[in-house]
């Protein structure tokens, strides 16, 4: 019986697919460098044709490096980037526009309209976009006044792609869309109605796991089970073992820093800086938390290596870690506006302290030090803001946590422990998990295996001090005070 889970992740930059075990033990995991294009200020633009190629291709790339195929895979599951946006023939599956980011700032106007009227949306969010992407789009209108028109984030092109046709979404994906109401777990037909769209246009809501779709033969050669779709940093929770208990918190390191804490059933809302969002959504049981995003970290960072003429990240790293302080320069990470927990999208980055005795391994120093700081201002005031327990040592994932250098930083500055996920594609296991309950080919027990820790990293200096440097820091950089608006 074909029981390998098959995790397909389109990140922001970057496509994988992971193979695993009903174990938890991923046996291979191959990569594609996705391409962003950002023809004017704020625009963050992908070819959607592209990336499904970059999905097909690392799918069978994988199953390949582990010696395996389709008929040895009894379910997969899908997780990608949230809140992007896209407009396809349903009949052809052919793109009709680009696909356009989760820190595109075309919405940041009508997100601030859309507040006045009446919906809470903020600018990141696919509602803030969709007018502004289908009045670029004249060959869209015939489609939507004809119910043919397809609107969705990445995950549903995927599916449509992988299955031939089938037009779906997850609760934890159409939330950060803003189209969806909380109350009835459908498509909010006021605000629909309000942009003049059809709801025929919406993907249809299905459970995070669960049968959702077959694999087109024409299309992969075999027909496999897809049986899971969830947003990306709910996904990388579930792989820190976020579900029905509350408390559990990670931090997934990418484009972006985002600390996702759950709450179980209760929906905690007291921020738009620290919004709520959907977990899971299995059989009528939805799942919370609440979420703080870094909208630039490895951007940031990258940026800062090329910009610099750095090298590699190899070579960033021995830089950063050459050093044990930043020499009086400071970064602020803050390359598509700020986000938590004092949102503010027109906030560009900056670089200060500059003196004739900073140097190359300063600057990165500094690069790495201005993701912390801003993590820890996320991190302190998410459980401020919702009084919860902060957890002694919260988990981490992502591409950043390949680095030692950049989490012993991170572990100095927030003053606690961090433990570092075995598996740096959470995102991905997440996926896995959810696709192997989907297909019960796991428990929720057997999901208790994939969450291991291959090493803890301990705060090397004092709580004084660690509130010292994140205090000068904050002066450094012209930190503003948080703020709920």
């Amino acid at each position: 019986m074909p029981e390998l889970l098959l995790a397909i992740d389109a990140g922001t930059t970057t496509a994988r697919a992971a193979l695993f075990t009903p174990a938890g033990t991923m046996i291979a995991v191959s990569r594609a460098a996705l391409t962003t294009r950002s023809p004017a200020p704020g625009v963050m633009e992908q070819d959607p044709r592209s990336v499904w190629r970059a999905v097909r291709r690392t799918m069978f790339t994988a199953l390949e490096a582990a010696g395996r195929s389709l008929a040895d895979v009894g379910a997969i599951g899908v997780t990608s980037q949230r809140a992007s946006a896209m407009l396809w023939d349903k009949k052809t599956g052919r793109p009709l526009t680009p696909l356009v980011l989760w820190n595109d700032l075309r919405g940041v106007a009508r997100a601030g309209e859309l507040r006045a009227e009446g919906f809470m949306l903020a600018p990141q969010q696919s509602a803030a976009k969709l007018e502004a992407v289908l009045e670029a789009t004249p060959e869209a209108r015939p489609l939507l006044a004809g119910g043919d028109l397809a609107f969705g984030n990445i995950d549903s092109f995927l599916i449509f792609k992988l299955s031939g046709g089938a037009y779906v979404t997850d609760a934890s994906q159409a939330w950060p869309s803003g189209y969806l109401d909380l109350g009835s777990l459908g498509w909010n037909a006021a605000l629909i109605a309000h942009q003049g769209l059809d709801e025929r246009m919406f993907p249809r809501l299905v459970d995070t796991f669960g049968p959702i779709a077959l694999t087109d033969r024409s299309v992969l050669g075999a027909a496999v089970p897809v049986t899971a779709d969830i947003a990306d940093q709910q996904g990388a929770l579930i792989a820190h073992g976020g579900g029905e208990i509350g408390g559990m918190a990670k931090i997934t390191y990418g484009t972006s820093a985002t600390l996702d804490v759950a709450t179980g059933a209760d929906l905690i809302f007291k921020s738009l800086a620290i919004p709520p969002f959907i977990l899971s959504s299995v059989a009528g049981k939805t799942l919370f938390c609440l979420e703080g995003m870094v909208i630039s970290a490895g951007a940031a960072l990258d940026w800062l290596r090329r910009a610099a003429r750095m090298g590699g990240h190899a070579r960033f790293e021995a830089l950063a870690a050459c050093v044990d302080s930043a020499g009086g320069a400071a970064f602020l990470p803050s390359l598509s506006g700020l986000g938590a927990p004092a949102p503010d999208p027109g906030r560009t980055g900056s670089l200060t302290g500059l003196t004739p005795s900073v140097g190359p391994a300063h600057l990165a120093r500094a690069g790495m030090e201005g993701v912390a700081h801003r993590v820890r201002e996320v991190f302190d005031h998410l459980f401020e803001m919702a009084d919860l327990t902060r957890p002694a040592a919260p988990g981490v994932d992502g591409g950043m946590t390949a680095s030692d250098s950049f989490l012993q930083i991170q572990a100095d500055i927030l003053g606690r422990p961090i433990r570092r996920h075995a598996v740096r594609e959470a995102t991905a296991c997440g996926a896995a998990i959810c696709a192997g309950r989907g297909a019960g080919l796991i428990t929720p027990a057997d999901a208790a295996a994939f969450v291991r820790y291959d090493r803890t990293y301990e705060p090397h200096i004092s709580p004084h001090e660690s509130d010292a440097r994140h205090h000068a820091w904050r002066t450094a950089v012209g930190a503003r005070p948080s703020h709920d608006g």
